[in-house]
């Protein structure tokens, strides 16, 4: 029992898309009757169809049955040769079945998509298209890219010029887009370009785009400058009439703050000077800086014994000037008949690493005191002056011992 098979043609050529057929002639070579049924094998069978599907044949009969090729217009399968084969299966005889081969010839097909992302890009300089090539054919991709304005308003840059996709794949590349001329101001416009996709294996593809070209400078550009320029001004004013005088006030006061708690008392607002302390019987000077009060009484009384304080003469005709440095130890009066009055004075401590108290007497009474660590210079204006009367003497004392420091003192004598 058994069966003999031919293919006619072993070799069949088709086209994607397009059915092609072929005959398979089975003849029953068994001594009995018997069904053949057909199987397609190999990598042509999912677009290969055989009709009729079986053949029963008597002892020496023979019959025919077509087999259709019809592969897809797709990226498979590849273009060239496509080997497969049929099976005649006996159903009496299943060991006697036949296997009969072949090839597809599949002719190649070129099939390419581009798209260009996006359409229309914008910028006032410049902008930057992504291309996408898909090869939807059943051959290798070449391509070389190219793009163009009819207007000659551009400047492109393709990158890569050239790409390459399997079939089934896809390429991707970037192009470029520079306006020749830029300007400033008005409205946008738009700057078409075409791209072009040259294909070996078929005509070329081309795809439009376009570039909205916009003014360098922005439409709300002049109204924002304008918003700014007016909130400047406004920040300005605000600045100048509310702001600053509080934060000056404020600042004012901290420093005041910072100075009573060192000791030294603030001079009252309507009798300061450019900046500065006031002295205090036991205060000391501000660490580090020269302080310029212009105090409106005379120095603050001492905490010891007060020794009487002549007053200030009504008139100062007849006065002359009085000026002069104290050192520890050392001693200034007023001529005898005379009373002195200091209006200024200057306190000096050189020395970085001095420490203790130096105190500014007069006749025992402490007029002024300072820690030597506190202060290097400090310098005092009195509206209403110290007095040192006839008979009195001004000394200045350290007695832990303050070398190099001193006080300068000016006024005068009536």
């Amino acid at each position: 029992m058994g069966a003999v098979v031919a293919l006619e043609p072993k070799a069949v050529a088709a086209t994607p898309g397009v059915p092609t057929t072929a005959t398979i002639r089975v003849r029953n070579s068994g001594s009995v009757v018997d069904q053949f049924t057909f199987e397609v094998l190999g990598d042509a069978r999912p677009w290969t169809t055989v009709e009729p599907a079986a053949l029963s044949l008597f002892p020496g009969a023979e019959g025919t049955a077509n087999l259709t090729f019809a592969p897809p217009r797709a990226s498979q399968p590849r273009a060239g040769q496509v080997p497969f084969a049929v099976r005649a299966a006996s159903k009496e005889d299943p060991g006697g079945s036949v296997v009969e081969e072949g090839t597809v010839d599949v002719a190649p097909f070129s099939n390419v998509f581009v798209e260009l992302v996006p359409k229309t890009s914008r910028g006032s300089r410049g902008a930057t298209h992504d291309i996408a090539v898909d090869n939807r054919g059943n051959i290798a991709l070449n391509a070389a890219l190219d793009a163009s304005d009819a207007d000659r308003l551009l400047r492109f840059e393709v990158r890569p010029p050239v790409v390459d996709a399997e079939a089934g794949t896809a390429a991707f590349a970037k192009v470029g887009v520079k306006p020749i001329r830029t300007f400033w101001r008005g409205p946008a416009q738009t700057r078409p370009f075409k791209l072009n996709v040259d294909v070996p294996d078929g005509p070329p593809v081309v795809v439009d785009g376009s570039l909205l070209q916009t003014a360098i400078l922005p439409s709300w550009a002049i109204p924002a400058a304008s918003a700014a320029l007016a909130l400047l001004i406004a920040a300005t004013v605000l600045w100048l009439t509310v702001l600053q005088p509080a934060i000056q006030a404020t600042a004012r006061q901290q420093a005041n703050d910072v100075l009573a708690a060192v000791g030294i008392t603030p001079p009252p607002s309507a009798g300061s000077g450019a900046g500065g302390a006031s002295p205090s019987p036991s205060g000391s000077g501000s660490a580090g800086s020269s302080a310029s009060p212009a105090a409106s009484g005379s120095a603050a009384p001492s905490t010891g014994t007060a020794s009487p304080t002549p007053t200030l003469p009504a008139t100062v005709g007849g006065a002359t000037p009085a000026d002069g440095r104290l050192t520890p130890g050392a001693m200034a009066a007023p001529t005898a008949g005379k009373s002195l009055y200091i209006t200024d004075l200057v306190f000096s401590n050189p020395s970085s690493t001095a420490t203790g108290e130096i105190r500014l007497e007069r006749s025992g009474e402490v007029l002024l005191s300072f820690q030597l660590q506190n202060f290097r210079d400090l310098d005092f204006h009195f509206v209403t002056p110290i007095v040192v009367a006839d008979g009195q003497q001004l000394t200045l004392s350290c007695p832990t011992g303050c070398s190099g420091s001193a006080v300068f003192y000016s006024g005068y004598q009536h």
